[in-house]
């Protein structure tokens, strides 16, 4: 009975996937929403990447890829005496059961020497390594499309 409910969960989650268009499933069940990419206007080579996480378990998010960018990093932005400062981080928290936003203005995915313009419409693919609490590694692979979210 345990395996057919753990089954049904899992069909749900492929399911959300699917019907979102901008989720990913890991083996372990982190699940990223509402993926988007800042489209780039001529001459920029530097946009941001934007998502939800949610991990069943505690996590973090240790690695981001991408084909469509020759550096990619995770960064955070916050105001420190009037000033936003972004900085890039080594790693991001990703608390048991809690959703951590990755938005304009504070964390997100920095994609730099971008190799062709991203416009809307287009789609850039991600992929990112999870460190689970046990040490084992997980990757999700993000389809995120280009354009401003609604």
């Amino acid at each position: 009975m345990k395996k057919a409910a753990v089954l049904l969960l899992k069909t749900s989650l492929i399911g959300l996937v699917f019907w979102t268009g901008t989720a990913a499933l890991a083996k372990d069940n982190l699940i990223a929403t509402q993926a988007w990419v800042r489209p780039t206007v001529p001459g920029q080579e530097v946009t941001g990447a934007f998502m939800n996480l949610q991990s069943p378990s505690h996590a973090k998010l240790i690695k981001a890829e991408s084909p469509s960018a020759e550096i990619v990093q995770l960064h955070s932005m916050a105001m420190h005496n009037n000033v936003m400062e972004m900085r890039e981080i080594k790693e991001l928290d990703l608390p048991a059961g809690k959703t951590v936003k990755l938005a304009p203005g504070g964390l997100h995915i920095m994609l730099i020497n971008v190799k062709k313009p991203l416009r809307q419409g287009d789609t850039v693919p991600l992929k990112l390594t999870i460190q689970n609490d046990d040490k084992s590694i997980s990757v999700v692979e993000v389809d995120a499309p280009v354009g401003l979210p609604k």
